[in-house]
């Protein structure tokens, strides 16, 4: 077969887990694959940033640019396009497409986002539905959503869960001390990596271990990472306001050459999002050892199962008792540790690959006059 993959999101500034997803996925295909020719199909926008176009060097992987509705004869020499984000291209008559909705968030939450944002994204979900011949998501409750709200059937929907990727394993001292040692964390930290977004609940990671503070040991302190959300101004003057200068840091953009450090010498990981698709930044910081405390709402009792302390993140109180109550108990930690790293094993990108290759399998099965 010849494979298209839309490689688009690699080529932007920062790695996110979609880039990741991405990533991972082609260079575990090409272990398990031996025959199949694979085409990183970039949109012209990623000419914009050449230096961040992503492509391994293998004799079976080749690098195309794209620009719709101008790559017909592109398109045409493929038995299947894998759409990794939620936009597709417009050529669905000479090749099937296979497409990744990693959540649907914009159409499940309409509270939390701009009337323009949920019609925009609502459009795209929809045009999904409409044109891919299966569809792929990270989660049942992902499935569950994309089932519910756009009235696809459930036999085109396929669940293919993320995994941690190799960088996010626990850490050797050396590395943890260095990082440490770079952004100054000398006290011990409870780490929130979620960054800015609505959904990310930041507030409500701030009020939570502001109701927490008489329970935890006075050198406890709150670090977040991340950076330029809608939220980050409002949470930075909560905190100001507040007094709680010295108990919260704000770091800003770590990379992921630090990141994995950064998880592995925090006391806990605490990521009480208000809505995940999959959750992966709870499956990153279980595979790097940290005990995790995260919702217990969407997706993430499904991928954390018993390996995280689960809260109900609308409810400041609740979380607050969560933290006091996994800080102050070293035992109930290193259970989670060891929890959270069988878990991070079961998932596994080697199956997500075997798993989405059979999918490719059956959606470039073309139909008379294709």
């Amino acid at each position: 077969m010849k494979i298209g993959i839309d490689a688009t999101v690699v080529a932007q500034s920062r790695i996110d887990g979609i880039s990741r997803f991405i990533s991972q996925l082609v260079v575990h295909l090409l272990q398990i694959d031996a025959d199949d020719e694979y085409y990183l199909c970039y949109r012209g926008r990623a000419l914009k940033r050449p230096r961040q176009i992503w492509w391994p060097r293998h004799p079976r992987v080749h690098l195309r640019i794209f620009q719709d509705p101008f790559s017909r004869g592109l398109f045409r020499k493929l038995d299947v396009f894998h759409a990794t984000y939620q936009r597709l291209p417009v050529y669905e008559d000479v090749v099937p497409y296979v497409c990744t909705l990693h959540d649907i968030f914009f159409l499940s939450r309409p509270d939390m986002v701009s009337a323009a944002a949920h019609a925009r994204w609502s459009a795209r979900y929809r045009d999904v539905a409409a044109r891919a011949r299966l569809i792929t998501t990270v989660s049942e409750f992902s499935k569950g959503e994309i089932v519910r709200l756009l009235g696809v059937a459930a036999e085109r929907v396929r669940v293919v869960p993320n995994a941690a990727s190799p960088c996010f394993a626990p850490q050797a001292p050396a590395a943890i001390a260095d990082v440490r040692r770079r952004y100054q964390l000398t006290s011990p930290y409870i780490l929130f990596g979620g960054g800015f977004d609505a959904r990310k609940n930041v507030l409500g990671v701030i009020q939570a271990f502001a109701l927490a503070l008489p329970r935890l040991p006075s050198d406890v302190v709150l670090v977040i990472s991340g950076s330029a959300g809608p939220l980050e101004a409002a949470a930075r003057t909560f905190v100001r306001d507040a007094g709680l200068g010295d108990r919260i840091r704000f770091l800003g953009f770590v990379p992921d050459s630090d990141y994995p450090p950064m998880i592995g010498g925090s006391v806990l990981y605490f990521f009480p999002s208000l809505f995940e698709g999959f959750g992966l930044p709870a499956l990153e910081a279980m595979a790097c050892g940290a005990p995790v405390i995260t919702a217990s709402t969407t997706s993430l009792p499904e991928v954390c199962g018993d390996a995280a302390v689960l809260v109900p993140p609308s409810d400041p109180a609740a979380m607050a008792e969560a933290l006091a109550s996994v800080v102050a108990n070293q035992s109930l930690q290193q259970e989670l540790r060891e929890r959270g790293l069988r878990r991070a094993r079961q998932l596994t990108w080697r199956q997500a690959a075997e798993r989405t290759l059979e999918i490719y399998r059956e959606a470039a099965v073309k139909p008379v006059g294709m």
